[in-house]
């Protein structure tokens, strides 16, 4: 199993390979998932793949932000150099960066992020259809989830990557809006504020205080498995994770050695009896949070959140202690050069070799032309040893050289630097295949060159994958359609009297009801294999639905069931659009609540399929595993009966220290759904949503009862009357309302 460390910056790259790690991944530019970290440039990546190598290691780049139009040029050069500066593989986000890289370079290994929200089996099937060679899971997964996901991904030829260390999101990765709408800082783009790790007041309908456990109701302890590497590694995953780009070079020696330690007990045989749970104090004092297993044995972790932030206990001293190991790891890494033995061989008349070995037993040759004669000075075998051996500037030292000369041979000192370079770019070889490596064979190349002629351009011209259903335009409508998306039958009934022409719900309450034109069933954003089977069976009883994952699109494609793609599927730009197009066909497809007006438009005039976005409502923020109810302080304890849960039925909100209130809403899966403190209203710029030529306009009604449901259609109707016949239309009535990204854009 891969121990696989962070690096936000060179300390930590140094401490990473110094301490054991088997690779280790980073961020270079502003395509990446912490921004916020020093990172590198792609001028360090020569220097950094190349010393990483010499440790047996790889190194991933984190290509995992949410890519613009106007930036996809820069984040596919950004790839080609890094490849060419030899990275190993690339951990991806973007849908549409996905299908563009795995098309037109095929040379590359792709791995699929977090942030894809790989939960189920058939999200892992369709990354690997896609052509990723490695899946990171979700973080909210049991023991059990995960046996089943690996063997799912190595039937189907992918690698599996769990996080095992380090901070984890109480929302699901790639699925958390709050810092983006709350402050422009969008989590899917690298800026997350961490407004959940913020204090808030859980408060009922009237606004009253509830009693809760702690001020911290939506942050989480930081995820520890040491314990558990054997049953990960026992279960098939390939690689263990360890969170972290922000920290510091001290944290990343210690929980990775750590780690390293543990990994190598794994292969040593379990003695009966014996206990695999024993005390680390050295993690408690990298970081100061409190540890958890998370989901890891199970959903009702009563320590997965930290509801009071609990601060480990530790020593100035101690501190100081780790800090000065890791000065030591740090320096000896940087300082290290691999030992080579190397063999040359220069008898007359037959051919020049040079031969080097590795510790490891690999090797790499040379044979050149034959050796002649010296017309002048004879070379001696110290001067030979001399010139082989100077391996200034690389990362590599002579630990010996056997030399087989014949008297008089001559021979031209470049001739013997030539041929050393030769036989280390051999060994380089060697490694690289028996690792496989792209990078490493990349950089020996000096880069694949990408295919032009596969290109995706978001022009409407461009040249279709394989199996494309499309290859025209989608047609501009003369007027959107008005989409509903709420939270009961009862008020899916009231939006379509009230003029929506279709009313979405959860499918899971569809479960008894009779097909009803205009009501289309929606996958939830979270639904385990154990789930889904009988949600499908609903979709295919309506004979629609709206897909919240990559898999659930899918799947509804394979079962002939018309689809819409949910606005979860973060499609940000004109290249995801073509690519869920070609791939799955989808009716449909919602774009991202990030995108500005201009960016929407621009999508819509070069989309192959229909494209709509949210007007009014309120936005789903955040969707955790995690139920906020249990934070509430109680006599009663919480039963663990979530169907049957008489909290569920309370209207609560969490209140920040400004006094806004986000809505929460826990579902019959005990998942909590949290939406934004004020509403999304862009009626006043309702001209200009129609004139972006997007085919539907949504309503995020889940909060609203019957009756508000109802008014806000009709509200909507009307305004898009006015709009048709050139009329302005009137504006929402009050002040507390957000016209989102519309005209502010993100940051």
């Amino acid at each position: 199993m891969e121990l696989l460390a962070p690096a936000g910056e060179k300390n930590a790259f140094l401490a990473a390979l110094g301490s054991g790690a088997d690779a280790v991944y980073l961020g270079a530019g502003d395509f990446n998932a912490r921004r916020g970290a020093a990172n590198f440039s792609i001028t360090d990546l020569p220097e950094l793949c190349a010393r990483a190598h010499v440790f047996g290691s790889a190194v991933y780049l984190t290509v995992n932000t949410l890519v613009l139009d106007r930036e996809f040029a820069d984040a596919l050069a950004l790839v080609d150099a890094a490849a060419a500066a030899g990275v190993d593989a690339f951990i991806v986000a973007d849908p549409g960066l996905i299908d563009t890289l795995a098309r037109t370079r095929p040379d590359l290994r792709l791995h699929a992020s977090t942030q894809m929200n790989a939960h189920a089996s058939d999200t892992i099937r369709a990354l690997a259809d896609l052509g990723v060679a490695r899946v990171t899971l979700a973080r909210e997964l049991s023991l059990r989830n995960i046996q089943t996901l690996t063997a799912v991904a190595h039937d189907c030829g992918v690698q599996v990557e769990c996080f095992a260390h380090g901070a984890i999101c109480v929302c699901y990765s790639g699925q958390c809006l709050l810092s983006s709408l709350v402050g422009r800082r969008s989590a899917n783009r690298g800026l997350c504020a961490q407004p959940c790790r913020l204090a808030y007041d859980l408060v009922d309908h009237r606004g009253q205080q509830l009693p809760t456990r702690g001020d911290y109701p939506l942050s989480p302890a930081d995820l520890a498995l040491i314990d558990h590497v054997r049953e990960l590694a026992d279960a098939g995953v390939d690689s263990i994770k360890i969170e972290g780009r922000m920290k510091s070079a001290t944290y990343v020696t210690t929980v990775v050695s750590e780690y390293r330690s543990a990994l190598n007990e794994v292969r040593e045989p379990v003695e009966e009896g014996s206990s695999s749970t024993s005390s680390h104090p050295t993690l408690t004092d990298a970081f100061n949070r409190r540890l958890t297993t998370g989901y890891f044995t199970g959903r009702d972790n009563v320590d997965l959140m930290d509801y009071s932030r609990t601060k480990n206990p530790t020593t100035r001293a101690r501190q100081q202690a780790l800090a000065a190991r890791a000065d030591d790891v740090v320096a000896a890494a940087e300082n290290y050069r691999e030992p080579l033995h190397f063999r040359v061989r220069m008898l007359l008349g037959r051919p020049l070799t040079v031969t080097v070995t590795d510790s490891r037993g690999r090797t790499g040759s040379y044979t050149g032309p034959e050796v002649q004669p010296a017309r002048t000075k004879a070379v001696t075998a110290d001067e030979v040893r001399e010139h082989i051996g100077r391996l200034g500037g690389t990362f590599y030292r002579m630990e010996d050289c056997e030399v087989e000369l014949d008297d008089g041979v001559g021979i031209g000192f470049a001739a013997l630097h030539a041929a050393r370079r030769d036989a280390i770019a051999g060994l380089l070889t060697v490694k690289s295949d028996e690792g496989g490596s792209a990078g490493i064979r990349n950089c020996l190349s000096g880069g694949a060159q990408r295919n032009p002629d596969s290109m995706l351009y978001p022009d409407g011209t461009h040249d279709r994958p394989q199996g494309g259903k499309r290859a025209r335009k989608a047609a501009r409508p003369l007027s959107p359609d008005v989409i509903a998306v709420v939270g009961s039958l009862s008020a899916a009934r009231s939006a379509l009297n009230a003029g929506a022409d279709e009313a979405h719900i959860d499918a899971a309450l569809l479960l008894d009801a009779e097909p009803q034109r205009g009501i289309v069933p929606v996958l939830p954003r979270i639904a385990h294999d154990d789930e889904l089977d009988e949600l499908y069976g609903i979709c295919e009883r309506f004979g629609t639905a709206v897909a919240s994952t990559l898999g659930q699109l899918a799947t509804l494609w394979a079962r002939n069931i018309p689809a819409q793609a949910h606005w979860s599927l973060n499609v940000l730009n004109t290249y995801s659009v073509a690519a869920l197009d070609a791939h799955y066909a989808p009716t449909r497809v919602w774009l991202s609540p990030e995108l500005s007006g201009r960016q929407i438009a621009d999508i819509a005039a070069g989309s192959p399929v229909p494209v709509g976005i949210a007007v009014m409502g309120q936005q789903e923020v955040m969707v955790t595993e995690s139920c906020v109810l249990r934070a509430l302080d109680l006599p009663r304890p919480c039963t663990r009966k979530c169907g049957e849960c008489p909290r569920r039925k309370l209207h609560l909100a969490l209140r920040d220290r400004k006094g806004y209130c986000f809505p929460v809403r826990v579902d019959a899966r005990s998942r909590s759904h949290i939406y934004n403190s004020v509403p999304l209203d862009l009626t006043a710029a309702l001209d200009e949503v129609v004139a972006a030529g997007v085919s539907a306009v949504r309503l995020d009604m889940e909060c609203a009862l019957n009756t508000a449901a109802s008014r806000e259609v009709a509200r909507l109707r009307r305004n898009l009357i006015e709009v048709a016949a050139g009329r302005p239309p009137v504006p929402h009535p009050t002040a507390a309302i957000t016209k989102g990204h519309f005209f502010r854009g993100l940051i």
